[in-house]
């Protein structure tokens, strides 16, 4: 079972034809039924396996799923449980939800949660496969962008990471951001909005591809969102204690995580805060503030 998000802060500002509104996608294009299930107070939907792949989207309530394994996670408005097909499953509701269904053939485009977490040694091929994703999407934007940075922990040599590429293009203003849009759109990528991170848009790369994983970003040149990242890459590969202190807490969270995506950032946030501000301190740049989890 993996868990996805698709509420406000995810989701994706639309104002063409003078609209005003967001959208938070769930599926590509899909082959199967879609249905609402409505569990009332006490409601259950008892154990058993799906037939299909099966998609179950909260959008009123709360309540648990859980998978094969049997543990239970929370789920509330804004969020989905994907399970795979022949998967054991089952739903409880204390307060009643509200879900949509979507059974059959589909791709997923909600944000996910869950996901399988390895932080391993740092790879000397990394920076090889920032080239290799680097000539597969300049040629789209070249004329557009200023540049595009590797950021994130694989672009900090000796440092233990995901082994995932983190990506900026950089454009000079918000001039260019619907273009760049625009153009990632024809190589496949599908614009996720910012993600709750003001100033950096994010994308989905779609369909099946034999390129490094990566995480691939657009942001405007020393915005705060950029700013945030290359100052963090900066300092980590200037200071082995920080680098080791960084490295070790990644591989702690890794474990804390059991697989959950908010539960890994949340338990790196403070020391990325306190790195931050002593970047910013040091470069004579003002104060920022933020996200500390309580």
């Amino acid at each position: 079972m993996r868990i996805y998000r698709f509420d406000a802060e995810v989701s994706v500002p639309i104002d063409r034809f003078g609209s005003r509104f967001r959208i938070g996608p769930l599926t590509g294009p899909a082959e199967g039924s879609v249905h609402m299930i409505h569990l009332p107070p006490g409601g259950l939907i008892g154990r058993h396996p799906t037939v299909t792949r099966q998609l179950f989207a909260v959008v009123d309530g709360s309540g648990w799923v859980s998978g094969n394994d049997g543990e239970r996670r929370p789920i509330a408005t804004g969020y989905a449980a994907v399970w795979e097909p022949g998967e054991e499953h089952d739903a409880v509701s204390d307060g009643g939800l509200t879900a949509v269904c979507v059974e059959g053939s589909f791709d997923v485009w909600a944000v996910a949660v869950t996901a399988d977490i390895e932080v391993v040694e740092y790879d000397p091929a990394w920076p090889d496969w920032f080239g290799q994703l680097h000539d597969h999407i300049w040629p789209a934007v070249s004329d557009v962008a200023v540049r595009i940075d590797h950021v994130g922990s694989t672009s900090v040599p000796g440092l233990a990471a995901k082994p995932i590429i983190d990506m900026d293009i950089v454009v000079r203003s918000d001039d260019e951001v619907r273009l760049v849009i625009e153009r990632l759109g024809s190589l496949g990528y599908r614009w996720r909005g910012d993600l709750g991170v003001p100033g950096r848009q994010a994308f989905l790369q779609l369909g099946e591809t034999t390129l490094p994983a990566h995480h691939l970003y657009l942001v405007v040149e020393d915005n705060k969102a950029h700013l945030d990242h290359w100052l963090l890459r900066d300092l980590l590969r200037q200071d082995p204690d920080a680098r080791a202190r960084y490295a070790d807490l990644k591989r702690r969270n890794a474990e804390l995580a059991a697989g959950d995506m908010d539960v890994y950032v949340a338990a790196k946030a403070r020391l990325v805060a306190e790195l931050l501000t002593r970047a910013r301190a040091e470069r004579g740049l003002p104060p920022a503030d933020y996200w500390e989890p309580g």
